[in-house]
């Protein structure tokens, strides 16, 4: 039985720092509406704009606008719960090359031996199997499932602050546009860690209970298929230019946002050109006469005096789609793998690479593991198709080439 006095502090803290929407409906269905005043992001931003400019007629009509959109979910400001995340330091970079697993792994284990806790302790505390120990020690490319990070958090005994800095390693956050959410910053704030207490809470509210549905014991590891140090370099490599946006853009869509987003791969100078070339591209589909990508892939071959024949050969694709780019090169395009596969054929340097991708409306992307090693590959001067495949596959990317 969860006590009274529980409860209005957890009420309390949903109504300083809980944005969701459910959670302002079932208020008002008590008749009891959340006063968005009492927010804390919300009071942040009076408090500054306060110290800022001090309260005037239009100031005091922003804010009004802001509650307006809060109301409707439509506000636009970072609902990150908590302090922000400590970051990666280069010790913790150099530490990840070293002992063969990811930031979140190495995280995990430090605050286990801190704590003196073993395997047994905190999977039994977060009602998970310990089987993930094995796993996140034996496959550094393996990040758990949110719901499985959120009850390893409750089996650690973290406190907001060390908590934050733990998801942060696998790109997840804490919203306060979500109200299971905000539930569990409360009890890590508060250190109350017990989760068939957490269940209670949610049931309460009508939520469905934090569960793991993860099934540890029968993933497959995978392991390099070279025994050479190729995957250590193109470890560290990604380490230094991937920026991984898959769970920053995940955590968008649950209201929080990032100031910082992927950017193309290479010098900035050419950059720039890259997308002068695809404004260029994009007037010529407009009406001008002449392909862009056709024009200079054919230059490209004729300057490096080769054939047709020798590089739809060498980049493994069928000459039907050498006959397009040459005889439909005002209707045809080809897919960015496809022009990639070219690129290896010919063994462009990476001032060409990009320049032959941008004329096809593409570029490498800090964004995309692929373009990442991709890019490592083309900086080396490793032509070998078949190579970068394995890599690629390896690392659960799609493959170059149709």
């Amino acid at each position: 039985m969860i006590a009274p006095q529980l409860f209005e502090q957890i009420e309390d803290y949903l109504e300083r720092h809980c944005l969701d929407k459910r959670w302002i409906n079932y208020r008002k269905r008590l008749g009891k509406p959340v006063d968005l005043h009492k927010v804390a992001s919300l009071k942040n931003l009076i408090s500054q704009i306060e110290y800022n400019e001090g309260r005037t007629p239009e100031n005091d009509r922003n804010l009004e606008i802001i509650v307006s959109n809060m109301k409707s979910g439509r506000n636009t400001f970072p609902a990150q719960l908590g302090n922000e995340p400590l970051p990666i330091t280069d010790a913790e970079r150099a530490k990840t090359l070293l002992t063969h697993r990811n930031y979140f792994a190495n995280c995990l284990f430090d605050i286990m031996k801190q704590k003196n806790f073993t395997d047994a302790e905190v999977s039994a505390r977060a009602r998970v199997d310990a089987a993930i120990f094995t796993l996140l020690r034996n496959d550094k490319r393996y990040i758990p499932e949110e719901s499985t990070i959120f009850a390893l958090l409750f089996g650690l005994e973290l406190n907001l602050t060390k908590a934050n800095s733990l998801m942060h390693r696998a790109n997840v956050y804490l919203s306060e546009k979500v109200w299971e959410e905000v539930l569990i910053g409360f009890f890590l704030d508060n250190g109350v860690y017990n989760l068939s207490i957490v269940d209670e809470v949610f049931k309460n509210y009508g939520l469905a209970p934090l569960k793991v549905t993860e099934n540890f014991s029968n993933r497959p590891i995978k392991k390099p298929p070279r025994e050479d140090d190729l995957f250590d370099r193109i470890d560290l490599y990604l380490e230094e230019n991937f920026r991984d946006m898959s769970g920053l853009e995940a955590a968008k869509k649950r209201g929080i946002k990032f100031s910082y987003s992927a950017s193309p791969l290479g010098d900035p100078e050419e950059s720039l050109k890259t997308f002068e070339v695809i404004i260029r591209k994009l007037k010529d589909k407009i009406g001008l006469a002449g392909s862009f990508f056709s024009d200079y892939l054919f230059k490209l071959i004729k300057q490096k005096n080769l054939t047709d024949v020798e590089v739809y050969k060498a980049a493994h694709l069928d000459r039907r789609v050498f006959s397009k780019i040459r005889n439909e090169r005002n209707n045809y395009m080809p897919a960015k793998k496809t022009v990639l596969a070219i690129a290896f054929a010919m063994k462009l340097d990476f001032k060409e690479t990009n320049t032959l991708l941008a004329r096809a409306g593409y570029f490498l992307s800090s964004g995309r593991k692929e373009d990442v090693i991709a890019a490592y590959f083309i900086e080396n001067q490793i032509y070998d198709l078949f190579l970068i495949n394995e890599v690629l596959d390896y690392y659960d990317c799609p493959l170059i080439g149709d």
